[in-house]
């Protein structure tokens, strides 16, 4: 399974999710661009100028000019685009669909909304120029800095205590949901 997490505009949640993707279903992270994840993911991540395709891995791709960068994204089996409210994040978002296209392999992650009108202008600017999306919602959560702070996945995070449960309760339902989706069909 190959997995990959792209967006060509920064701090919409890529590398977090890659990172959790890939550590709660035991795959290889490799990444583009310069991140932590060798530290908190050791042994099974790796940071490249230049990607090598490998099996059972979840890539975290910040832009397309790398070598071997689109290629691997033709090939996955799912492509998640995170995108934040941002006017600029919709824009590269909307790029990114434009130069890959859009299938039932990809699947959009609304990111770090705080109330459900900003979910819903998202939502509409994207079902504007895109339909038949698979879209799947993150409302701001603290899920997501810990993450990557602690070297924990969302999973890990959220199973911690009953308080952990109690305050990540939607954000993991829905990521349950986007890892069943990447299982689908795989």
């Amino acid at each position: 399974m190959i997995v990959s997490v792209v967006n060509k505009k920064g701090g919409v949640g890529k590398t977090p999710f890659a990172f959790s993707i890939a550590k709660d279903l035991g795959c290889f992270l490799q990444s583009n661009d310069n991140s932590i994840i060798e530290r908190i993911y050791p042994e099974k991540a790796k940071i490249l100028p230049t990607p090598k395709k490998i099996d059972n891995c979840v890539y975290d791709f910040g832009g397309f000019v790398e070598k071997g960068v689109l290629d691997i994204i033709k090939e996955s089996n799912k492509i998640i685009i995170p995108c934040t409210s941002n006017y600029n994040s919709l824009l590269r978002t909307l790029e990114t669909l434009n130069e890959i296209g859009n299938d039932n392999r990809i699947c959009i992650l609304v990111t770090d909304y705080r109330d459900e009108k900003e979910k819903n202008q998202i939502c509409e600017t994207l079902e504007s120029n895109f339909t038949d999306l698979n879209l799947f919602f993150f409302k701001f959560s603290k899920i997501i800095e810990n993450s990557m702070s602690s070297g924990a996945s969302f999973t890990e995070l959220y199973n911690e205590n009953n308080l952990s449960r109690l305050s990540y309760t939607n954000f993991f339902n829905e990521y349950q949901r986007l890892l069943d989706f990447i299982r689908k069909d795989k």
